[in-house]
């Protein structure tokens, strides 16, 4: 008689030896399809899925065109992607990642890898931060001056003193048309939210005046680049001479000036616009030109 482990092993090997059989009879796997024509066949409620004798596969198609086919039935043929922190060489050439980012304006983006770098495509072009503003009050901040007691807020623009332009009236502050707050207009510092080259100009005008007798008359507008940690590593100016006298009444001028750049900041570089003029007016202060709602005086950043 056959003992009780001697049953249990033939058991075990009829069920080792029973799928290996059915392998080698069909070639064809079939999910709820009786009688497969394609190496796989899945049946669903919306249609079967397929793998062909090409290794291509069909969702609702019959006959898939390429490696993946989506475009059977009547459902949207879509396909979701997500993040890696795979860098592009280890996720390899023709990869494709969604990077989900509202920080640099747009709800998120697509990016290819190259087989050495992500390259990113944007549905609305390239992110761009835009800030415009325009300067309608008399506010100044002396910040270097020979005279210590001078440093701090002032109405105008002190001669010989260097004076950054406060309290501007902001028009628009946007990285890809989401509203930010890189541009500060209490203090008219802009800070770049990432690495990049970025277009700025601002222009300023003076309440026209006679020009007297005066040597070097000349007004500069100037940006003024500090790092995260406040530590100037660039300005740029603009220096605008004017005739030493405009003759008497009413020969009088719009003294001003403008300055546009192109500059390179790291992320947290800090960006602002700056004055120092030597004009022979009466007096020691000169007031901005604010009529027509700061048309003279404007600002504007775009990121490149």
């Amino acid at each position: 008689m056959m003992g009780p482990k001697n049953k249990i092993k033939r058991l075990i090997s009829a069920f080792i030896v029973l799928p290996i059989a059915v392998t080698q009879i069909n070639a064809q796997i079939g999910i709820g399809v009786p009688n497969p024509t394609n190496p796989v066949e899945i049946k669903t409620d919306a249609g079967n899925i397929i793998i062909n004798n090409s290794g291509r596969i069909g969702v609702q198609t019959a006959n898939p065109k390429v490696a993946l086919d989506l475009r059977g039935g009547t459902n949207n043929g879509t396909i979701a992607i997500g993040n890696t922190t795979k860098t592009a060489s280890q996720a390899g050439a023709g990869a494709l990642r969604y990077v989900n980012s509202p920080a640099i304006g747009v709800k998120g983006y697509l990016e290819f890898s190259d087989g050495t770098n992500w390259v990113s495509f944007f549905p609305k072009g390239k992110p761009r931060i835009i800030v415009m503003a325009s300067k309608t009050t008399q506010d100044t901040y002396v910040f270097e001056s020979a005279t210590p007691s001078e440093i701090g807020p002032k109405s105008g623009i002190v001669q010989r003193r260097s004076s950054y332009l406060t309290n501007w009236t902001e028009k628009l502050d946007s990285d890809s048309g989401v509203p930010t707050s890189n541009f500060d207009p209490a203090t008219g510092e802009f800070i770049a939210p990432r690495d990049g080259v970025y277009f700025a100009t601002f222009t300023f005008a003076l309440q026209s005046s006679q020009v007297n007798t005066g040597s070097n008359n000349q007004t500069e507008a100037i940006w003024e680049v500090r790092n995260s940690a406040g530590t100037i590593t660039q300005r740029v100016k603009t220096n605008n001479g004017y005739s030493s006298d405009t003759g008497g009444s009413p020969n009088a001028v719009p003294v001003g000036s403008a300055c546009t750049v192109s500059v390179y900041l790291n992320k947290g570089d800090k960006l602002r616009p700056f004055t120092w003029i030597t004009v022979a007016f009466d007096g020691t202060i000169s007031q901005f030109d604010v009529s027509g709602s700061g048309v003279y005086n404007a600002l504007t950043i775009v990121e490149q």
